[in-house]
């Protein structure tokens, strides 16, 4: 008899009581009595429970979050929401029952509640699960891949692809877009890819073109020429989004990722419910300004592990205005840098920083961001440890006026088009700034390419710091008579740096030969321009 779902979930969660012997990785876990007779094998994948079936899996994916309302600075996550979805083989037949492949070291205990019925001791682990026969001459295999769920169609000589038919059920939709199946839950995306099919010759891979067809809901398979003589393997993978698990609004602004491929994300968190970690150099919201009814925002930094599935570790930083970052990346020892603006006057700096003193501005309030700044904003570089628990250094960059964000009618087109710039590193890991200012008194640096502000609403700004954030390098404006912002930028092999942004300007400094030397007309126009590995000049624009 199939158990209902609501007692899987129930046993699901229970089942973090298990006790596990020399376990390592993901892995699929056999069924010896403690789940209900329909699931054959279990595994645990980037936030998701794959409870294997006859006919399919069923993913029941969570998130952890904090009840709304607990005052501890560390919370626990007591609230879980859960969105389950089942992929399903359609047969006419019942299909064979798995078995498990490749054995680990270790076993799971299970010894749950009063009743031994439930109870299963020595249940081993498998490194995939394989169902003969799915269809004929076609086999299953599944198996994980880096935190992602992939599953192998193999197909014996002369086996029919045409059979293979699947559906989703339980999703809030399900459509084909740029040859994926993408299946929309409450939890975020379910999206199915074909990194590959092939065929192998003489230990020779030959890739088949392979391609979904999705009609009223079910999904089959599109193959290209092939060998029917040969075996086919189809290997599909199906990726999980999630969300940040805040019981508070919070808004992405910008990723990195560092060389091992874990995931940096900045974000604003809008109150006290953005999940930190045990540790983190600041684990409290320190309040902001805000509108009406919306209460201002820190800046959010989380590390992610390389599937998207846990925490490494996440922190706040910000002071009792409202932060933003605009742009993240990562030095050669794993320490991230942030690049943000602040209407905080305390926002927190280090001893000996370039600048220590907030130096604000006019009021000023982006629209449809939920943040204001009645002192003014300045930009700040900050950089925090590898593993997140130490600000290392930290300096605002600004004069007098605001800086640092795109408040030009001009150069405003999309959703926080105020919230450009980046932050990049050289070649020594010196720290270079792209973005703009309203402030004429914005520091320069002797010899830089233009010392003076050009005018208009705001110009663009180029700084480059030392990595410890002590001391500026050089420092240019970029700009004419008009609004101008420097939106992004990178190096060339030569420690070149180009810059592009966006100009109203009639009279902003080209150079001889450029490709379009005059303003061309219009609200904007967008701009390129190269500067020498040392800043002090303009190559080209």
């Amino acid at each position: 008899m199939r158990m209902p779902f609501r007692s899987i979930l129930m046993l699901s969660a229970l089942c973090g009581l298990l006790v596990v012997r020399g376990q390592t990785g993901p892995a699929f876990v056999e069924n010896r009595g403690q789940w209900p007779s329909s699931v054959s094998f279990k595994a645990d994948v980037a936030g998701t429970s794959v409870w294997c079936e006859r006919d399919g899996v069923l993913l029941d994916r969570y998130v952890h979050h904090h009840r709304p309302g607990d005052p501890s600075p560390h919370p626990r996550p007591t609230v879980t929401d859960h969105s389950v979805v089942r992929l399903t083989f359609l047969r006419t037949s019942p299909a064979e029952k798995a078995v498990g492949m490749g054995v680990q070291r270790g076993a799971y205990n299970y010894f749950i509640g009063d009743d031994p019925s439930l109870w299963a001791s020595s249940a081993h682990a498998f490194s995939a699960v394989v169902q003969h026969e799915l269809y004929p001459g076609i086999g299953l295999r599944w198996r994980t891949d880096a935190g992602s769920l992939k599953y192998d169609l193999l197909l014996a000589p002369g086996a029919d692809a045409n059979v293979i038919a699947f559906s989703y059920t339980g999703s809030d939709g399900i459509e084909l877009k740029d040859d994926r199946i993408v299946v929309r839950t409450p939890l975020g995306d379910i999206i199915e890819r074909i990194p590959s099919a092939y065929q192998e010759r003489n230990n020779e891979r030959l890739p088949i073109d392979c391609r979904y067809r999705l009609k009223d809901g079910v999904i089959r398979f599109i193959l290209g020429e092939h060998d029917p003589a040969l075996p086919i393997t189809i290997d599909p993978t199906l990726e999980f989004s999630t969300y940040s698990g805040s019981t508070t609004d919070n808004f992405g602004y910008s990723a990195t990722y560092d060389d091992d491929g874990f995931l940096y994300a900045g974000s604003s968190s809008f109150g006290n419910g953005y999940p930190t970690t045990t540790g983190a150099y600041q684990t409290i919201w320190a309040g902001g300004d805000g509108q009406v009814n919306i209460p201002g925002t820190d800046i959010a930094i989380t590390k992610f592990d390389t599937t998207g599935s846990f925490l490494i570790w996440s922190t706040m930083l910000g002071g009792s205005g409202d932060d933003l970052p605009h742009s993240l990346i990562v030095n050669s020892n794993n320490e991230l840098y942030v690049l943000g603006t602040t209407g905080s006057p305390d926002f927190p700096t280090t001893t000996g920083a370039y600048d220590m003193s907030f130096g604000g501005g006019t009021p000023y309030t982006p629209q449809g961001i939920g943040v204001s700044y009645p002192l003014g904003a300045d930009m700040i570089v900050a950089n925090l440890s590898a593993d997140g628990t130490q600000l290392l250094a930290s300096t605002h960059l600004g004069g007098t006026q605001n800086d640092g964000h795109n408040s030009a009618t001009e150069l405003k087109v999309n959703y926080a088009d105020e919230m450009r710039g980046e932050v990049l590193l050289d070649a020594n890991e010196n720290v270079i700034v792209v973005s703009c200012t309203t402030s004429p008194d914005y520091p320069t640096t002797t010899g830089a390419p233009q010392t003076v502000f050009g005018g208009g609403t705001h110009d663009g700004v180029v700084s480059r710091l030392n990595a410890t954030l002590t001391n500026l390098l050089w420092s240019t404006f970029i700009g004419g008579s008009g609004a101008d912002a420097a939106f992004s930028g990178e190096l060339n092999d030569a420690g070149q740096l180009y810059i592009c942004g966006g100009t109203a300007s009639q009279d902003l400094p080209t150079t001889p030969n450029a490709f379009q030397p005059a303003y061309q007309g219009g609200q904007a126009d967008a701009f390129i321009a190269r500067y020498t590995a040392d800043g002090s000049a303009l190559l080209n624009c």
